[in-house]
């Protein structure tokens, strides 16, 4: 299952690697993003094309981010500059890891495309782009260095009104390729560091340093982890464990956090039962933490339920039937903006609809008065009972338990979930 998921979001990714920047809606700024117009960069398969002109149909989520362009706002910019060490005039280095990752989807890039940080006095400071550059694998990286130095075709990355990001962010999208994948800039004072293939644990791991980064005037928090541990073999329990340690670090902060529930992907049929089991764990979680007269701190977006009530069809998905197409993320979009703009103190959204009710249980059936029996009728001819035979039950009445049957159903995951653990590494 594992493998099957990565392949897709593998296609998946190549096909949304140039996501279209907010440039696209208006005239570009000088020297703004003038990558997206080169060809150097691999072409996408055939085949996923009809799938990009799908994602580029969606103009009123791009479009939405044109005001970076049209109005004189502080609103953050990015732009990848050319070869070299140094920033166009009233253009700056990007001095964080964090504010590099929001760089990236303000470029139109997938978080995949981050691939680490560094201390290297050789190449250019702060937040650089290698695209066929000897020496540096294809991608964006974080040079410690304040000073460095311009090496080969490896181009800064420069932001303008970015830093400090708390002065800019209210939203914060985190979590794995669904997030990644989304087109968020239409989202006032947001910005998306969500990296395609994370699992909750990933998220986790860098939740503390993206809430500095990001805080302290953030909002909310919009999370979407889960499934990608579960494809791990990771119990749907120890999951919510880790999506928990993500919600006590957000609600800590006093910023509150949307959760989009998982989906019932076509592909992964298999990992139905444990998705719904997940997002009940979640559900009942989010009801604890609600306090009457206060705004709930964890909201849930109940996905999979919804895109149920509505036929789930093939079209929510890309032709991988694993991420979203734009079709499924219109859906996304108005459930997200409904749920961040409520101000009725509701925990949980089905189809653009509050729905706080608790799912109905069945309740135990009143036993009957006791009656007295009736009298027996008498039999015309009573034969002698015969003799018991040989029952099942023991000597207590009670039937014989079943033999247990022992299984390593869930071996097969733990063994796989260990022997990934390097390829989980580098997926994330």
């Amino acid at each position: 299952r594992l493998q099957e998921r990565r392949s897709l979001r593998a296609a998946a990714a190549a096909s949304l690697r140039l996501r279209p920047p907010a440039a696209a809606c208006g005239p570009p700024t000088n020297q703004f993003n003038a990558w997206h117009r080169k060809t150097h960069r691999k072409s996408a398969p055939a085949a996923e094309e009809p799938a990009r002109s799908s994602m580029l149909s969606a103009a009123f989520y791009v479009c939405a981010a044109a005001r970076l362009l049209s109005t004189a706002t502080a609103d953050p910019e990015a732009m990848i500059a050319a070869a070299g060490n140094v920033c166009p005039d009233g253009w700056s280095k990007i001095t964080s890891v964090a504010a590099c990752r929001a760089a990236m989807d303000l470029v139109g890039y997938n978080g995949e495309e981050y691939k680490g940080d560094e201390d290297e006095s050789s190449w250019p400071s702060g937040c650089y782009f290698c695209d066929d550059v000897g020496g540096c694998q294809d991608g964006f990286w974080f040079n410690e260095d304040t000073k460095g130095a311009a090496k080969g075709k490896a181009q800064p990355v420069c932001g303008k009104g970015l830093e400090p990001l708390s002065d800019t962010t209210s939203i914060l999208f985190m979590g794995d390729s669904d997030v990644d994948y989304w087109q968020t800039q239409g989202y006032d004072r947001s910005h998306n560091v969500a990296v395609g293939g994370y699992t909750c644990k990933d998220v986790f791991r860098e939740t503390d340093a993206m809430l500095d980064a990001f805080g302290p005037g953030l909002e909310w928090v919009v999370l979407v982890c889960g499934e990608n541990d579960i494809a791990y073999g990771t119990k749907p329990s120890k999951a919510f464990k880790r999506f928990k340690s993500i919600v006590d670090e957000v609600v800590a902060t006093g910023a509150r956090l949307l959760y989009m529930g998982t989906k019932p992907e076509p592909s992964t049929k298999s990992m139905w039962d444990e998705y719904r089991e997940y997002d009940e764990l979640i559900r009942e979680y989010a009801t604890s933490l609600a306090d009457a007269g206060a705004d709930p701190p964890l909201v849930m977006v109940d996905v999979y339920p919804a895109f149920e009530t509505l036929g789930n069809p093939n079209s929510f998905y890309r032709r991988d039937k694993l991420h979203l197409s734009s079709e499924g993320y219109a859906l996304w979009d108005q459930w997200a903006t409904l749920a961040l703009g409520d101000s009725s103190g509701c925990v949980r959204w089905l189809g653009g609809a509050c729905d706080d009710e608790p799912s109905p249980e069945p309740s135990p059936e009143p036993s009957p008065e006791p009656s007295p029996e009736p009298s027996p009728e008498p039999s015309p001819e009573p034969s002698p009972e015969p003799s018991p035979e040989p029952s099942a039950e023991g000597s207590d009445g009670k039937p014989t338990p079943r033999p247990t049957t022992e299984g390593n159903s869930d071996g097969a995951g733990i063994t796989r979930a260990s022997s990934l653990a390097a390829a989980a590494v580098a997926v994330a």
